[in-house]
């Protein structure tokens, strides 16, 4: 699976994430089994948020029918066969075992990595390189190959003259973070990921995460930043089916003068993971109130929310003064106002 991001504000929708490739010898039935139960595990990680959920007890009936839930399949010329897998029959199996579920919609991540080759040899991984640099672009693959792995949206400077005036390696190295923290408003990123890559020690890197007004820090090979990332992320916004709320939750939402307007946000409501369905209850005035039965807890739809662009912060007032009490629903717990296209 190749992440092609569709970036919006500071998330981007991560396509292919019910999609895998597996190397098969010969096109069998056997071969097939075996690559889509290898599939489901590949697919079970990026899905869950969590590394170890391709070797679960609780998922082991899920990989060995692994050929059930195969929406469609396809052997490439490359000799890889690609699978894609029922992305709401997969959901629903996932919840009734009470696992975890990370949808599209996931934090964008600017990786600024220096790299000490040794004797002299440094420099800060970009997207492209201005002379051909085979170790660079080795680690280019390595780095997006894991990401890929994880689902994790990553993107490399571009390293231009914006870029160095912010970016380079004595900043990196030095652990002059502060300035570099801001490197990821040029590219619409939520979070940055800095690495100092050192040959000397065997190619271990000091990594520091950036998000929000946290800092994480740590020390592993290449493949722990992108877990240690990814897995911090999924803590944050993979949904469990135990945490949901019973009743309808209402939502706000303000600045709704069209049918259009209301055409967006109701689709993106029901396309959020932690949403299983959604009513309108009241409009007055530009205010549309939405009822929305949950799969996940309030906080999940609120974080998910914030991490995309289509609904701000509203500064209107309290939630609760947004619209009355409905039969069945609870109150107005969440108030939104829609952005600006």
């Amino acid at each position: 699976m190749a992440v092609a991001l569709a970036t919006t504000g500071w998330a981007a929708s991560v396509p292919g994430l019910y999609e895998a490739e597996v190397a098969v010898d010969k096109d069998t039935q056997a071969q097939r089994a075996a690559a889509f139960s290898e599939a489901m595990g590949q697919v079970l990680i990026r899905v869950t948020g969590r590394p170890e959920a391709a070797a679960m007890e609780e998922t082991a009936d899920l990989r060995r029918a692994a050929e059930r839930y195969v929406q469609q399949y396809r052997l490439k010329p490359d000799g890889n066969l690609w699978v894609a897998f029922d992305s709401l029959a997969l959901d629903a199996a996932l919840a009734e075992r009470g696992l975890p579920i990370w949808g599209a919609e996931r934090p964008a991540v600017l990786l600024v990595l220096a790299v000490d080759q040794g004797g002299g040899a440094r420099f800060v991984l970009s997207s492209e390189d201005e002379v051909p640099d085979r170790a660079a672009q080795e680690l280019r693959d390595r780095m997006t190959a894991l990401a890929n792995d994880r689902g994790l949206p990553l993107i490399l400077p571009l390293m231009d003259a914006q870029d160095r005036s912010v970016i380079s390696f004595g900043e990196v190295w030095g652990g002059f973070d502060q300035a570099l923290q801001t490197a990821g408003e040029r590219y619409g990123t939520d979070a940055v990921l800095l690495g100092r890559l050192s040959a000397d020690a065997e190619f271990r890197t000091r990594w520091t995460l950036y998000s929000g007004d946290q800092a994480y820090r740590w020390t592993g090979g290449l493949e722990d930043g992108i877990s240690g990332t990814s897995d911090r992320f999924a803590q944050r916004y993979a949904v469990t089916t135990g945490a949901a709320v019973e009743g309808e939750v209402g939502l706000a939402v303000h600045g709704v003068s069209s049918l259009e307007d209301y055409g967006r946000v109701l689709a993106y409501l029901e396309g959020l993971t932690a949403v299983r369905s959604v009513q309108v209850r009241t409009l007055r005035d530009d205010t549309v109130v939405f009822g929305l039965e949950l799969i996940g807890s309030v906080e999940n739809v609120d974080r998910a929310i914030r991490l995309g662009s289509l609904l701000g912060s509203d500064e209107s007032g309290a939630p609760e003064a947004s619209a009355p009490d409905l039969p069945g629903m609870r109150r107005v717990l969440l108030s939104y106002r829609l952005s600006s296209p």
